[in-house]
């Protein structure tokens, strides 16, 4: 039998928390003005990437300033073997980039 004191269940749960955390997408902005400005979501801009790539896990997700056009760059894995980087327009929803290759 495992026993745990209450500071390994009290490290267990942020460790659980913060590892669900680490799935969810996040805007790159912090303040969100960009994001206000995107007419595509970032839920949208996921849902596009998954669409393209179904049974893919978001990675990571944010906005990218410094772009023409605005765009939202998504990084997936699938199948545990694959990383796939797409780029897609914050204005229009197009992809504009895909890179996929093993890891």
């Amino acid at each position: 039998m495992v026993r745990f004191s209450s500071n390994s269940s009290l490290l267990l749960l942020a460790l659980s928390i913060i590892s669900s955390l680490a799935i969810l997408p996040v805007s790159a902005d912090g303040d969100g003005s960009l994001t206000k400005k995107a007419a595509i979501s970032c839920e949208k801009a996921e849902a596009i990437a998954l669409a393209k790539y179904p049974g893919a896990t978001v990675e990571e997700i944010e906005i990218e300033r410094d772009e023409t056009p605005m765009n939202w760059e998504i990084e997936l894995r699938s199948e545990g073997i694959w990383k796939i980087n797409l780029e897609i327009d914050a204005q229009s929803g197009e992809i504009l980039k895909t890179r996929k290759r093993k890891i």
